[in-house]
Parts: C-alpha cells; sequence; structure tokens
C-alpha cells in the first residue's frame, strides 16, 4: 500500500488568498478612482461627434442650418457659429453651449449680422430701419424693392430654421449618441481584461496592484476618444 502525502504550506496559501481579496478590492477601488478620467474622455468624444454630427446635417439640409454657420459656409467646421462645452465629475457629464457671433456679412450687406445664430434660432423678430440714408433697398423674388418704411421681419431665416439647432441635439443625444457613440466604450468595459492579466502581480503584492489595474481598466476605455 503506497500512501501519499503532501505538505502544504498554510501561510503561504493564506497569504496568496489574502492578496488576491485585496487585489480585488483594490480593482474596483483604481476604476472608481479614475471615473472622472473615463467622463471627461467621454464628453470631449460626445463634443466632437456632435460638431460633426450638426456639420453632416447642415450640408445634407443648408435651408434648416445655415444660420449656424458663417454665410457662405454651411457645413464647414471652421464656419461654425456654435459652441459646445462639455465638464464632467465622477457621476455625471454636464454638456453646455452658446452662440458666437457672427463676422462676416451676407452678399446682400456691408454690415455683419452679429447676433444671427441665436436670432434665427429662436425666431426672434427683426426690424430693419435706414441707417445711412431715407431709403431703404433690398431685393424681393429678383426684384428691387425701395421704402422710406421700417421693415420687419417675423421669421428671419425662413421657415425651416427657427429651432433647427435644438432639434438636431435632441436626435444626437437621444438616438445618434446611445446608439453609435458609447458602443466602442461599452464594448471595452465588458471584458476586463486588465484583471486577469494583473492578477499574478496581485497574488503578490495585493491592493496596490488592483488599482493600477482598474485604473488602466478605465482608461484604456478612455484612449477610444482620443
Amino acid at each position: 500500500m503506497i500512501v501519499l502525502r503532501a505538505k502544504i504550506d498554510t501561510k503561504q496559501l493564506n497569504s496568496i488568498l489574502g492578496n488576491a481579496v485585496s487585489y480585488s478590492y483594490g480593482f474596483l477601488d483604481g476604476t472608481e478612482i479614475d471615473q472622472i478620467f473615463f467622463n471627461q474622455k467621454l464628453g470631449e468624444y460626445a463634443v466632437d461627434a456632435l460638431g460633426y454630427f450638426v456639420d453632416s446635417l447642415a450640408r445634407s439640409n443648408p435651408n434648416s442650418l445655415h444660420h449656424v454657420y458663417e454665410w457662405g459656409q454651411v457645413g464647414r467646421k471652421g464656419a461654425r457659429l456654435f459652441e459646445i462645452e462639455a465638464k464632467a465629475s465622477k457621476r455625471q457629464i454636464k454638456f453646455s453651449g452658446k452662440f458666437l457671433p457672427s463676422k462676416t456679412t451676407s452678399p446682400t450687406s456691408n454690415t455683419p449680422f452679429v447676433d444671427k445664430a441665436n436670432i434665427m434660432e429662436n425666431s426672434i423678430e427683426v426690424v430693419v430701419s435706414p441707417k445711412n440714408s431715407d431709403v431703404l433697398a433690398f431685393e424681393v423674388d429678383g426684384e428691387m424693392v425701395f421704402t422710406t418704411e421700417s421693415v420687419r421681419i417675423a421669421n428671419p431665416g425662413g421657415d425651416e430654421v427657427a429651432g433647427s439647432f435644438g432639434k438636431a441635439i435632441d436626435t444626437f443625444f437621444d438616438s445618434y449618441f446611445t446608439v453609435s457613440l458609447l458602443k466602442p466604450f461599452m464594448k471595452k468595459l465588458e471584458r476586463p481584461t486588465e484583471f486577469a492579466n494583473y492578477f499574478p502581480s496581485g497574488t503578490r503584492s495585493g491592493r496596490s496592484a488592483g488599482l493600477a489595474a482598474g485604473k488602466k481598466y478605465i482608461r484604456s476605455a478612455g484612449v477610444i476618444a482620443e
């Protein structure tokens, strides 16, 4: 009869198990610590994508979004009359925006319509009065019109313009953002390979290795935004 005996170093085993537990908690702590980094990257990514999304919509339908670009430059990044910013914390990302002043002139004017993006988006009535002359001259349906009276424009920019930028923003966040943008981030986070890769060192050093693995895990998803 053969008797097999194995000597188990319980002290070493307990140390490995204890480090493994500490490593796991460290990993969770690492993801929590760098959550703000992830949110910052996601916010930057969303802002860039939103700009290009509006540019694309404007090029395909200039009649509705021409007002948020400089004259004759609809859909061009460098001619945008809007600016979006993202501010991130650990728990949320806040987006804010503003319209920028126009610096160019329309083909029928020699003075910039400075607040055109805001006025046209919100359908603010405009009153045009003679400034350096007693007569206003403008073109309607190809014919020149002259008048000494002030002219009221109830819907500057046209019927398609009012509220169109706001609708574009809503469309982006309601559908495009969740379907097309979050997928790359979520796909990477589905498999925390960093946890397994760092585990052997975690059984030796415990929490410190877990922190490093957790941070790398979160930051690896953020790389997509660069």
